[in-house]
Protein backbone atom coordinates (compact mmCIF):
# COMPACT_ATOMS: atom_id res chain seq x y z
CA UNK A 1 0.00 0.00 0.00
CA UNK A 2 1.97 3.62 -1.02
CA UNK A 3 1.69 6.49 1.20
CA UNK A 4 -1.64 8.13 -0.50
CA UNK A 5 -3.71 5.24 0.40
CA UNK A 6 -2.59 4.86 3.72
CA UNK A 7 -3.27 8.48 4.65
CA UNK A 8 -6.37 8.01 2.96
CA UNK A 9 -6.95 5.19 5.25
CA UNK A 10 -5.97 7.30 8.19
CA UNK A 11 -8.35 9.95 7.13
CA UNK A 12 -11.38 7.72 7.26
CA UNK A 13 -10.09 6.36 10.81
CA UNK A 14 -8.65 3.46 9.88
CA UNK A 15 -5.25 4.06 11.14
CA UNK A 16 -5.67 6.28 13.68
CA UNK A 17 -7.03 3.34 16.28
CA UNK A 18 -4.03 1.34 15.84
CA UNK A 19 -2.36 4.66 16.66
CA UNK A 20 -3.62 5.75 19.67
CA UNK A 21 -2.85 1.93 20.82
CA UNK A 22 0.78 2.47 19.98
CA UNK A 23 1.24 5.67 21.91
CA UNK A 24 -0.71 4.35 24.79
CA UNK A 25 1.68 1.34 25.02
CA UNK A 26 4.95 3.55 24.48
CA UNK A 27 3.91 6.56 27.36
CA UNK A 28 4.31 3.64 29.83
CA UNK A 29 6.78 1.85 28.16
CA UNK A 30 10.57 1.29 30.01
CA UNK A 31 12.27 2.12 26.89
CA UNK A 32 10.73 4.37 24.38
CA UNK A 33 11.41 3.06 20.60
CA UNK A 34 10.93 5.71 17.79
CA UNK A 35 11.29 5.09 14.35
CA UNK A 36 12.91 7.67 12.24
CA UNK A 37 12.90 7.72 8.46
CA UNK A 38 15.93 9.19 6.61
CA UNK A 39 15.81 9.04 2.75
CA UNK A 40 19.43 8.65 2.27
CA UNK A 41 21.74 5.62 2.42
CA UNK A 42 22.93 4.41 5.92
CA UNK A 43 26.75 5.65 4.76
CA UNK A 44 25.53 9.11 3.98
CA UNK A 45 27.38 11.70 5.97
CA UNK A 46 24.08 12.94 6.87
CA UNK A 47 23.56 10.10 8.51
CA UNK A 48 27.01 9.24 10.01
CA UNK A 49 28.30 12.79 10.69
CA UNK A 50 25.31 14.35 11.65
CA UNK A 51 21.67 12.88 12.16
CA UNK A 52 23.20 9.65 14.17
CA UNK A 53 25.48 11.89 16.35
CA UNK A 54 22.63 14.06 17.15
CA UNK A 55 20.23 11.64 18.52
CA UNK A 56 22.94 9.42 20.41
CA UNK A 57 22.96 12.78 22.50
CA UNK A 58 19.49 12.68 22.77
CA UNK A 59 19.36 9.31 23.65
CA UNK A 60 21.85 9.68 26.49
CA UNK A 61 19.87 12.70 27.81
CA UNK A 62 17.10 10.68 27.99
CA UNK A 63 18.72 8.46 30.42
CA UNK A 64 18.32 5.70 28.69
CA UNK A 65 14.40 5.82 28.57
CA UNK A 66 14.91 6.69 24.37
CA UNK A 67 16.14 4.27 21.22
CA UNK A 68 15.88 5.91 18.07
CA UNK A 69 15.58 3.17 15.36
CA UNK A 70 16.73 4.52 11.46
CA UNK A 71 15.05 3.45 8.72
CA UNK A 72 17.34 4.85 5.88
CA UNK A 73 17.58 4.75 2.15
CA UNK A 74 13.81 5.18 2.32
CA UNK A 75 12.71 2.29 3.36
CA UNK A 76 10.08 3.88 5.32
CA UNK A 77 9.37 6.99 2.73
CA UNK A 78 10.61 8.94 -0.41
CA UNK A 79 11.56 12.20 0.20
CA UNK A 80 8.45 13.18 -1.06
CA UNK A 81 6.62 11.27 1.91
CA UNK A 82 8.04 12.19 4.80
CA UNK A 83 5.82 14.49 5.89
CA UNK A 84 2.68 12.65 5.63
CA UNK A 85 4.34 9.45 6.78
CA UNK A 86 4.88 11.25 9.95
CA UNK A 87 1.38 12.48 10.18
CA UNK A 88 -0.42 8.71 10.00
CA UNK A 89 2.36 7.17 12.16
CA UNK A 90 3.97 5.06 9.65
CA UNK A 91 6.85 6.34 11.50
CA UNK A 92 7.35 7.96 14.49
CA UNK A 93 9.87 11.00 13.14
CA UNK A 94 11.72 11.74 9.98
CA UNK A 95 13.42 14.45 8.12
CA UNK A 96 13.35 15.98 4.33
CA UNK A 97 13.86 19.09 2.80
CA UNK A 98 11.26 21.31 1.51
CA UNK A 99 11.45 21.62 -1.64
CA UNK A 100 10.65 18.16 -2.67
CA UNK A 101 7.13 19.10 -2.12
CA UNK A 102 6.83 22.55 -4.20
CA UNK A 103 4.17 24.58 -2.87
CA UNK A 104 3.53 22.47 0.53
CA UNK A 105 5.70 24.60 2.68
CA UNK A 106 5.25 28.24 1.19
CA UNK A 107 7.35 30.35 3.48
CA UNK A 108 10.26 27.91 3.46
CA UNK A 109 11.26 28.77 -0.06
CA UNK A 110 12.50 32.10 0.89
CA UNK A 111 15.86 29.77 1.44
CA UNK A 112 15.70 28.94 -2.05
CA UNK A 113 16.14 32.22 -3.16
CA UNK A 114 19.66 33.36 -4.51
CA UNK A 115 22.15 35.21 -2.72
CA UNK A 116 20.62 35.97 0.39
CA UNK A 117 23.24 33.62 2.08
CA UNK A 118 26.58 31.94 1.85
CA UNK A 119 26.35 28.62 3.73
CA UNK A 120 24.51 26.59 5.87
CA UNK A 121 25.29 28.48 9.23
CA UNK A 122 23.63 31.76 7.68
CA UNK A 123 20.77 29.55 6.51
CA UNK A 124 20.18 27.98 10.07
CA UNK A 125 20.19 31.57 11.51
CA UNK A 126 17.38 32.93 9.12
CA UNK A 127 15.07 29.64 9.23
CA UNK A 128 15.31 30.33 13.51
CA UNK A 129 14.29 33.48 12.54
CA UNK A 130 11.09 32.45 10.79
CA UNK A 131 10.80 29.69 13.42
CA UNK A 132 10.35 31.88 16.27
CA UNK A 133 8.00 34.56 14.28
CA UNK A 134 5.56 31.96 13.83
CA UNK A 135 6.08 32.01 9.96
CA UNK A 136 6.89 28.47 9.25
CA UNK A 137 3.85 26.70 7.14
CA UNK A 138 2.45 23.25 6.04
CA UNK A 139 3.36 22.02 9.67
CA UNK A 140 0.05 20.92 10.93
CA UNK A 141 -0.32 17.73 12.69
CA UNK A 142 3.40 17.58 13.83
CA UNK A 143 6.17 18.62 15.82
CA UNK A 144 9.54 20.11 14.67
CA UNK A 145 11.91 18.84 16.02
CA UNK A 146 14.95 20.55 13.74
CA UNK A 147 15.53 22.91 10.94
CA UNK A 148 18.07 24.06 8.85
CA UNK A 149 18.68 24.57 5.23
CA UNK A 150 20.75 22.49 2.54
CA UNK A 151 24.47 24.04 1.84
CA UNK A 152 24.08 26.89 -1.10
CA UNK A 153 23.82 25.49 -4.63
CA UNK A 154 26.20 25.86 -6.88
CA UNK A 155 26.08 25.27 -10.61
CA UNK A 156 27.72 22.08 -12.06
CA UNK A 157 27.43 21.18 -15.81
CA UNK A 158 28.62 17.05 -17.08
CA UNK A 159 31.34 18.54 -19.59
CA UNK A 160 34.19 21.00 -19.63
CA UNK A 161 32.77 24.63 -20.60
CA UNK A 162 33.91 27.78 -20.09
CA UNK A 163 31.17 29.88 -18.33
CA UNK A 164 27.79 30.56 -17.21
CA UNK A 165 26.33 30.78 -21.21
CA UNK A 166 27.19 27.28 -22.04
CA UNK A 167 24.22 26.84 -19.58
CA UNK A 168 21.89 28.10 -22.19
CA UNK A 169 20.06 25.92 -23.51
CA UNK A 170 20.68 22.96 -21.05
CA UNK A 171 18.94 20.64 -19.20
CA UNK A 172 19.31 21.22 -15.09
CA UNK A 173 18.70 19.11 -12.42
CA UNK A 174 16.45 21.60 -9.76
CA UNK A 175 14.50 21.23 -6.73
CA UNK A 176 12.12 23.56 -5.92
CA UNK A 177 10.28 26.61 -7.93
CA UNK A 178 12.46 29.32 -6.97
CA UNK A 179 15.63 27.14 -8.58
CA UNK A 180 13.74 26.30 -11.68
CA UNK A 181 12.48 30.03 -12.10
CA UNK A 182 16.46 31.27 -12.55
CA UNK A 183 17.52 28.31 -14.39
CA UNK A 184 14.32 29.57 -16.95
CA UNK A 185 15.57 33.03 -16.54
CA UNK A 186 19.30 32.30 -17.65
CA UNK A 187 17.91 29.96 -20.63
CA UNK A 188 18.49 26.68 -19.37
CA UNK A 189 15.44 23.85 -18.74
CA UNK A 190 14.96 23.01 -15.21
CA UNK A 191 13.69 19.50 -14.42
CA UNK A 192 12.74 18.32 -11.27
CA UNK A 193 14.12 14.83 -10.54
CA UNK A 194 14.33 13.74 -7.09
CA UNK A 195 16.12 10.32 -7.25
CA UNK A 196 18.47 8.53 -10.61
CA UNK A 197 20.36 12.01 -11.07
CA UNK A 198 23.72 10.39 -11.38
CA UNK A 199 22.93 8.70 -13.81
CA UNK A 200 20.73 11.13 -15.77
CA UNK A 201 23.83 13.06 -16.18
CA UNK A 202 26.10 9.68 -17.04
CA UNK A 203 24.03 9.75 -20.11
CA UNK A 204 22.94 12.82 -20.91
CA UNK A 205 19.54 13.13 -20.08
CA UNK A 206 20.74 15.66 -17.87
CA UNK A 207 23.24 18.22 -18.82
CA UNK A 208 23.88 19.57 -15.23
CA UNK A 209 22.96 20.19 -11.69
CA UNK A 210 22.20 23.20 -9.21
CA UNK A 211 23.61 21.32 -6.22
CA UNK A 212 25.89 22.12 -2.92
CA UNK A 213 28.94 21.10 -2.77
CA UNK A 214 28.10 18.34 -0.58
CA UNK A 215 25.95 16.93 -3.07
CA UNK A 216 29.20 16.51 -5.23
CA UNK A 217 30.81 13.39 -2.63
CA UNK A 218 27.72 12.67 -0.79
CA UNK A 219 25.52 12.10 -3.80
CA UNK A 220 28.07 11.37 -6.36
CA UNK A 221 27.98 14.10 -8.67
CA UNK A 222 31.34 14.81 -8.40
CA UNK A 223 31.39 11.10 -10.80
CA UNK A 224 29.81 12.86 -13.41
CA UNK A 225 30.57 16.08 -13.87
CA UNK A 226 33.52 18.81 -15.45
CA UNK A 227 32.66 22.33 -14.64
CA UNK A 228 31.56 24.17 -11.96
CA UNK A 229 30.47 27.61 -11.65
CA UNK A 230 30.79 29.33 -8.20
CA UNK A 231 27.69 31.24 -7.89
CA UNK A 232 25.48 31.50 -5.12
CA UNK A 233 22.09 29.97 -6.05
CA UNK A 234 19.62 29.14 -2.58
CA UNK A 235 19.38 26.48 -0.30
CA UNK A 236 16.48 24.08 -0.04
CA UNK A 237 15.07 24.09 3.92
CA UNK A 238 15.56 21.09 6.24
CA UNK A 239 13.05 20.16 8.52
CA UNK A 240 13.13 17.19 10.79
CA UNK A 241 9.73 16.12 12.49
CA UNK A 242 7.48 13.96 15.01
CA UNK A 243 4.04 13.15 14.67
CA UNK A 244 2.57 15.39 17.50
CA UNK A 245 0.56 12.63 19.35
CA UNK A 246 3.71 10.75 19.83
CA UNK A 247 5.54 13.77 21.32
CA UNK A 248 2.80 14.19 23.56
CA UNK A 249 3.03 10.96 24.86
CA UNK A 250 6.44 10.48 25.27
CA UNK A 251 7.55 10.27 29.23
CA UNK A 252 8.66 13.31 31.03
CA UNK A 253 12.28 12.48 30.52
CA UNK A 254 12.66 11.26 27.36
CA UNK A 255 10.38 15.01 26.30
CA UNK A 256 12.69 16.83 28.86
CA UNK A 257 15.62 15.33 26.20
CA UNK A 258 14.10 17.18 23.52
CA UNK A 259 13.79 20.42 24.91
CA UNK A 260 17.10 20.60 26.23
CA UNK A 261 18.07 18.92 22.36
CA UNK A 262 15.27 21.57 20.91
CA UNK A 263 15.14 22.89 17.67
CA UNK A 264 16.99 25.85 17.48
CA UNK A 265 20.11 23.55 19.23
CA UNK A 266 19.73 20.98 16.12
CA UNK A 267 20.05 23.80 13.71
CA UNK A 268 23.18 24.96 15.16
CA UNK A 269 24.52 21.02 15.19
CA UNK A 270 23.25 20.49 11.70
CA UNK A 271 24.72 23.53 9.68
CA UNK A 272 28.41 23.72 11.45
CA UNK A 273 29.27 19.97 10.51
CA UNK A 274 27.07 20.78 7.02
CA UNK A 275 29.48 23.68 6.44
CA UNK A 276 32.45 21.82 7.35
CA UNK A 277 32.23 19.14 5.26
CA UNK A 278 31.05 21.22 2.07
CA UNK A 279 34.02 23.14 2.31
CA UNK A 280 36.13 20.10 2.64
CA UNK A 281 34.92 18.76 -1.02
CA UNK A 282 35.17 22.07 -2.48
CA UNK A 283 38.95 21.86 -1.89
CA UNK A 284 38.78 17.96 -2.65
CA UNK A 285 37.24 19.04 -5.89
CA UNK A 286 39.19 22.29 -6.83
CA UNK A 287 42.54 19.83 -6.28
CA UNK A 288 41.39 17.74 -9.20
CA UNK A 289 42.85 17.95 -12.77
CA UNK A 290 39.77 16.95 -14.41
CA UNK A 291 37.54 19.25 -12.35
CA UNK A 292 37.38 23.11 -12.78
CA UNK A 293 36.13 25.68 -10.65
CA UNK A 294 34.92 29.18 -12.37
CA UNK A 295 34.18 32.48 -11.10
CA UNK A 296 31.64 34.63 -12.85
CA UNK A 297 32.90 37.16 -15.11
CA UNK A 298 31.78 40.54 -14.41
CA UNK A 299 29.30 40.52 -17.13
CA UNK A 300 27.92 36.68 -15.93
CA UNK A 301 27.81 38.18 -12.47
CA UNK A 302 25.74 40.92 -13.79
CA UNK A 303 23.26 38.87 -15.87
CA UNK A 304 22.91 36.45 -12.99
CA UNK A 305 22.08 39.53 -9.73
CA UNK A 306 19.33 40.80 -12.41
CA UNK A 307 18.04 37.87 -12.78
CA UNK A 308 18.33 37.21 -9.35
CA UNK A 309 16.57 40.51 -8.73
CA UNK A 310 13.79 39.27 -10.47
CA UNK A 311 13.55 35.92 -9.29
CA UNK A 312 12.57 37.25 -5.77
CA UNK A 313 10.68 39.96 -6.87
CA UNK A 314 8.40 37.12 -8.11
CA UNK A 315 8.27 35.39 -5.03
CA UNK A 316 7.03 38.20 -2.61
CA UNK A 317 4.39 39.13 -5.30
CA UNK A 318 3.27 34.96 -5.40
CA UNK A 319 3.67 34.52 -1.84
CA UNK A 320 1.45 34.84 1.18
CA UNK A 321 3.47 37.52 3.55
CA UNK A 322 5.97 37.56 1.24
CA UNK A 323 7.88 40.33 2.14
CA UNK A 324 7.61 39.94 5.66
CA UNK A 325 8.94 36.36 5.82
CA UNK A 326 12.40 37.62 3.50
CA UNK A 327 12.53 40.77 5.51
CA UNK A 328 12.23 38.20 9.04
CA UNK A 329 14.76 35.97 7.05
CA UNK A 330 17.30 38.74 6.23
CA UNK A 331 17.44 40.09 9.90
CA UNK A 332 18.30 36.09 10.93
CA UNK A 333 21.00 36.32 8.69
CA UNK A 334 22.41 39.66 9.57
CA UNK A 335 22.26 39.03 13.19
CA UNK A 336 24.70 36.09 12.92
Amino acid sequence: MNIRAIVSRAAAGLVGASMLSMLSVASYAQEVTIRFGSFVGPTSFLNTGILEPWFKQVEADAGGKLKVEFLPGGSAAKPTEILDAVKVGIVEAGWSMTAYNPGRFKAAGVTELPGLMNGPIQGAAGMSALYDAGLLDGFDGVKIIGFATADVARLHHRQDVSGLADFKGAKIRTAGAVLSDMMTRIGATPIGMPTGVVEALATGVLDGAAADWFSLEGFRYIEVTKTHVDLALGAPAMYMIMNQRTFDGLPEEVKASFEKNNAAAFSKFWSERLEAESKRVRAVVAGMNDHKILEPTGAEKEMWDKAAEEAIAAWVTATPNGQAVLDTFKRGIQAK
